[in-house]
């Protein structure tokens, strides 16, 4: 009798150990999505989904589709960003945000919109009237400050807003026209960048204008360099 008692309760202990250990994959497949590593994720989720005492939680079902749907994501903005297609780059991007704010990427969409605006600067003095160049740098103008507002911090941004509003000046237009709406501000926080090369002013034309090129590194995130 004492042996079916004692037996009893090692098969109770056996159970609750492997619930614990089944809860424990649980929590490594969310660690592994908030960390952006969504190929481990993803069959981590997998593996919780074939699990009896797991197969009710829809959210485990829900997140094997967006671990997959967030490597997608990434590689769309991963490559947008790498050929500087910076709107398909940046809409990629905020969606995979939504998905996960704790996405490694996050910090790149300030820099993609500064990259926009340098690009538009960059641009300006190849239009055809000082109104156009105008216009376009009053458009520059709009994604910096937008970069700021995304929680890039860096004090060559306020330099080439000057740069920008004096080279409007240099144009001679004294009306520069409306200015065209550019992407929302993305929700939500956004990191930093820790350094940034200041964007060159283009108050003179130059036959070698400047640009900002992103390089993705290792760890998710990038730095700009202008050359």
């Amino acid at each position: 009798m004492r042996f079916f008692w004692m037996l009893g309760i090692v098969s109770l202990s056996l159970s609750a150990f492997g619930q614990t250990s089944r809860a424990y994959l649980l929590q490594e497949a969310d660690d592994y999505f908030k960390a952006g590593r969504y190929w481990d994720a993803f069959f981590r989720y997998r593996e919780c989904a074939k699990l009896p005492e797991f197969q009710s939680e829809s959210k485990i079902a829900d997140q094997v589709t967006n671990s997959s749907h967030a490597m997608y994501l990434t590689k769309k903005f991963q490559d947008y960003n790498a050929m500087r297609k910076y709107e398909p780059a940046k809409t990629n991007l905020i969606e995979l945000i939504s998905l996960n704010p704790n996405d490694p990427n996050r910090g790149e969409l300030p820099k993609i919109t500064l990259a926009q605006g340098a690009e538009l600067q960059r641009l300006a003095w190849r239009q055809n009237t000082p109104q156009a160049t105008a216009d376009m740098l009053k458009r520059a103008i709009m994604f910096y400050h937008q970069a700021i507002r995304e929680g890039l911090m860096d004090e060559s941004i306020a330099m080439t807003i000057r740069q920008c509003e004096a080279s409007i000046k240099d144009t001679g237009v004294t009306d520069a026209g409306p200015i065209l709406a550019a992407e929302p501000v993305q929700n939500g926080k956004t990191v930093p960048a820790q350094s940034l090369a200041p964007v060159a002013s283009p108050r003179k034309a130059s036959t070698t204008p400047p640009t900002v090129i992103i390089l993705p590194s290792e760890q998710g995130s990038s730095t700009t360099k202008q050359n």
